[in-house]
């Protein structure tokens, strides 16, 4: 299936930024670095709100004076464990769109880390449909011929590479039975996008949450979970749909050998096998 064609949408001044995450129990300690991170690097020249869903709202309050200059909106919720924090991401987000009234919005997981000046290097309004997500740091390659270069340094990644094109017929972990609503058929299946950093102007943001909280709901009801939870939904999208694709600079991984050529914007903290939101 081939994308929808662009949509041509009114330019937006951005003069405000909001930030979306979820982070209960332990997960809240992970926040408060990416907001102080936020602080220092996230559009400092733009109105910044960091929208925090949490079972620890008090807290939040209570670190409002950490801040510059960043603001903090949390929002209360239960405390959620793994993996219903990622299921019900979209969910909580479509309940709660009213407070997300900035011109620019960005959802982090609580485990990222703002490493590099953000702002200038994003063009929102070149965004195909408004949108931009980030290619998955675990399935980003180089373009030829660096990927040779990368390949004969690592040959077993690249016999993983073309195993997974013979299964999947692309890299990434997609969610492959159909009785998903995040299923991808295989002749649709192109970049893998991950689930920690994406954004976009606000109405297609908040259209884009709408349509994955429906999808997401319908799923759990018929007892479906997808194999990568809010991720194989955002590829799901991703795949109907048009959208920028930003590079893995923006979800960065520490160690990964494929990623040794990018400068990291947004890094993604190393928990181990830590499960717990």
């Amino acid at each position: 299936m081939s994308h929808e064609p662009r949509t041509v949408l009114p330019t937006v001044d951005i003069n405000s930024v909001g930030v979306v995450t979820v982070a209960t129990n332990r997960y809240l300690e992970y926040w408060r670095d990416m907001a102080m991170s936020a602080d220092e690097h996230l559009f400092t020249d733009r109105t910044v709100v960091l929208h925090v869903f949490t079972d620890r709202e008090d807290e939040v309050r209570g670190m409002a004076g950490d801040f510059n200059r960043v603001t903090v909106n949390p929002i209360s919720i239960e405390a959620l464990k793994w993996p219903e924090a990622t299921l019900l991401r979209y969910s909580l987000i479509d309940e709660h769109r009213s407070d997300m009234d900035q011109d620019l919005l960005i959802h982090l997981d609580a485990d990222m880390r703002i490493v590099a000046d953000i702002g200038d290097d994003l063009h929102p309004n070149d965004w195909p449909g408004g949108l931009a997500l980030v290619r998955h740091p675990g399935f980003w390659r180089p373009n030829w011929p660096h990927r040779l270069s990368l390949y004969a340094r690592n040959p077993r990644l690249a016999t993983q590479d073309a195993i997974l094109r013979a299964q999947s017929g692309s890299r990434g972990a997609w969610e492959q039975r159909p009785e998903s609503r995040a299923y991808v058929p295989r002749n649709e299946r192109r970049v893998y996008v991950c689930g920690g950093t994406w954004m976009g102007l606000r109405d297609p943001f908040l259209s884009m949450v709408h349509e994955l909280s429906e999808r997401t709901k319908a799923d759990l009801i018929e007892g479906t979970i997808a194999v990568w939870h809010d991720e194989s939904h955002m590829n799901w999208y991703s795949s109907q749909h048009p959208t920028a694709l930003l590079s893995s600079e923006y979800c960065f991984a520490q160690g990964f050998a494929n990623l040794a050529g990018l400068d990291p914007k947004i890094l993604a903290v190393d928990k181990g096998d830590e499960r717990t939101r």
